[in-house]
Order: structure tokens, then sequence, then C-alpha cells
């Protein structure tokens, strides 16, 4: 779903289920799938600030430095007086163009000596550099190579984990398919036989007791085959292997066929039932999954809203998308239950697990249908004030989720 289907719940509605409380039109966080990094860890290289100076680096010492300076002068001294000797003996020059001449050679001398000297001195240091800079690369590479042998092993040994999770994955699915025929089969048998004897097909069954007997029977084993089933959808969903159909849906034929499966259910309840059928839209996606990740909802508010109360259910386009909602002015959910709510059998306290019953299963089966088909659920509660969850959905459910193919 795009991230361009605002969701603005409006209210508070209550839930044995409801969880996950967002901001305004925030939407509900979901989850990455967890994956194993590949990137290589990064080496930070030690400082060079800490490599050895010049004159630390140089085999040289500074009196030598000295000496060779000392020498320098000197030979430029010599150097003056010969200059000034060979032009007084052979009459060549002046004595002061002698001394001119003489000083240049010697200044010439000095600059060049000087100059060989610095220019070895940081060649020795560079070369310091250089060796330090080897040493660490070697002690780079060997840290390298050490990491990535520690990230073939753990790689390694994510295949291995994933590979026993989809092992795990599918002994799950072979038990929940052979708990579908051992406790389903059974189940129907004994809720067939119960209306069977209810009926009195054969004849009376005597005391009139019997019969209410019987009607509890078929009533409990109703309620059973209905739990198992739910695990069943909800394992299925969880697992991906649930396939859903592209049909072609009208909102307000979906909100119609609601209301009128809900209307008098929530008028023996004293609970007024609003619907608004407005939208005028067309989904691509599961019509029976739609029908039942509302149902869900609408079957939580019924239940958590008391006499007087109201529920409002309506839906809006959005930029990319339809948003369902469905609000009622029920018990509210508390802050410290929102968190969990759509967690897989999350139910309030015993008192009102034996007055309402379910499993807490309803709304954990409407988050992975509308997960999906591409879609986003998000829940707004308020204690004593009600609750709001908001479902958006996208146009074509087919583009958007691999789940969805069209028949």
């Amino acid at each position: 779903m795009g991230n361009n289907v605002g969701i603005e719940p409006s209210g508070g509605a209550a839930n044995s289920e409801y969880g996950h409380k967002p901001t305004g039109n925030a939407k509900p966080h979901i989850p990455a799938p967890l994956e194993l990094s590949h990137q290589t860890p990064s080496l930070q290289a030690p400082s060079l600030q800490s490599a050895p100076s010049a004159a630390q680096t140089s085999s040289a010492p500074t009196w030598v430095a000295n000496f060779l300076f000392v020498g320098l002068i000197a030979s430029a001294i010599i150097v003056l007086g010969l200059c000034i000797v060979l032009a007084q003996t052979h009459s060549l020059l002046s004595v002061p163009a002698s001394v001119l001449v003489g000083l240049a050679l010697a200044i010439m001398i000095s600059v060049l000596a000087y100059l060989l000297f610095t220019h070895a001195i940081s060649a020795r240091a560079l070369l310091g550099q250089l060796n330090l800079v080897l040493s660490t690369n070697q002690s780079l590479r060997k840290e390298l190579l050490v990491l990535q042998s520690k990230q073939r092993d753990i790689q390694q040994a994510y295949r291995e984990e994933k590979i026993h999770a989809q092992e795990a994955n599918r002994s799950k699915a072979a038990f929940l398919a052979h708990l579908s025929h051992d406790i389903r089969t059974p189940l129907n048998h004994i809720i067939g036989f119960a209306a069977l004897i209810g009926h009195q097909t054969y004849g009376p069954v005597g005391d009139k007791r019997y019969l209410t007997y019987i009607q509890s029977i078929k009533q409990s084993g109703e309620d059973l085959l209905l739990s198992v089933a739910d695990v069943l959808e909800l394992a299925q969903l969880e697992s991906g292997q649930r396939i859903l159909a592209a049909d072609q849906i009208l909102v307000d034929d979906l909100l119609t066929g609601l209301r009128k499966r809900f209307e008098p259910r929530a008028a023996r309840c004293g609970v007024t039932l609003d619907v608004d059928c407005f939208c005028a839209s067309v989904l691509i996606g599961d019509r029976m999954g739609y029908e039942r990740m509302l149902e869900n909802v609408l079957d939580n508010a019924v239940r958590f809203t008391p006499a007087g109360g109201k529920i409002r259910l309506s839906a809006w386009v959005a930029d990319d998308g339809v948003v369902l909602e469905i609000t009622d002015t029920g018990i509210g959910i508390s802050p410290d239950r929102m968190s969990k709510i759509l967690t897989p059998f999350t139910l309030t306290d015993a008192s009102k697990r034996k007055e309402h019953g379910g499993l807490g299963l309803g709304l954990a089966i409407s988050q992975a249908l509308a997960e999906l088909s591409g879609g986003e659920i998000a829940i707004d509660s308020t204690p004593a004030i009600g609750t709001t969850v908001a479902i958006s959905l996208p146009f074509n459910a087919s583009k958007v989720s691999k789940n969805v193919i069209a028949a």
C-alpha cells in the first residue's frame, strides 16, 4: 500500500484484541523481514599522527648535523682564502674582486651542500613513514581476513538456521493439516449427531432435559470448531500460504452487505449501527478476505459496546487506495494493552473473557489479511471513550501483493 493512503481515525472504540495506537495519520509500523548484512565490517586504520617525524626516523643524530654545518662553513672559508691567494699570486684580480668571487663560490657550495643534506633527511623521513604505512596495511589485511572468515561463519550459520526454520514451518503446516482432519472431522460428527438427536428424528428422547443437554453439546462443538478454524486460518496467513483472489469489489456493496449482517445483532444489543455508503469506488482484491477482515472488527465493536452506544462504518478514497474505518463508543482499550493488542491470543482479563468469549485472534487475522492484500491497519483507542480501527487497502491488490492472483 502506498504511503499516500492516509489513516485518520475519528474516534475510539473497543475490542478485546485492539492494539498498536497510532497518532493522527500515523500508520502501523510493519517491520521488514530480518536479513543478515553482507557488508564487510569497516576497519579503522591506525592514525598516522603517531608516525615518527623526520628527526626521529633519520639515523643521523643532531650532533652529526651540527658537525656537517660547521664543516660547510669551514670549507667555505678555505675556498675563500684559496681564491684570494690564487688571485694575488697570478695577479688576475684585485683583492676586493678576489674576495667577492671567493665569497660567491663559498655561498654556492654551502647552499648546494645544505640542499643535498635536507633532501637526504626528508627522504629518510618519508621512507620511515612508508614503512609504517606498509606495516599498517599488512595488519589491516590480516584483520580483514579474520573478519571475512567470521562473516563466512555467520553466513553459514544463518543459512543453516534458515533451513531449520523452513523445516519447522513445513512441520507446522503438516501438523496443522493433521489437526484439521483429526479434530474437525470428529467435531463435525458430534455436531451432526447432536442436531439429529435434537430433532428427535427417530423418536422422542424421553426427558426434555436431554434436549437442553444436546443443544449445549451442539453449541459447544460449533464454538470449538470455529476456534480451530481461526487457529488454522491464522497459521495459513502467517506462513504466506494463503492465496487471495482478485475479485472486483464495489466498496458500497461491501459495506451494505456488512450492515445487513450486523444490524440485527446490533439492535438486539441495543447498539446503533450507522453505515456511510458514499465511497463509489472499486477495489481489486479478495472479497471473502475483505469481508472476513471487517467482520472481525465489527464483531469486536458490537461485543464491547454497551447498550445505547453507536458504531459507525465508513469509507473514503485516498490517493492510491481506500480507507475503511470502524468507530465505536465502547469501553476502549487501556494504554498498557495497546502495544500488544494485535498479537495473537491477546485476551482481556478473565472476567471479560468469560463475558465476551473468543481466543483473541480476530484482529490478528484482520491484520494478516490486510498485509497480504498490500494494506495496513491502524488502531486508536481511549478507555471509556471508544476505539477506531482504520484499514487502508490499495485499489488493485494484485499489483502490490504476490499472494493476490487473478483467477
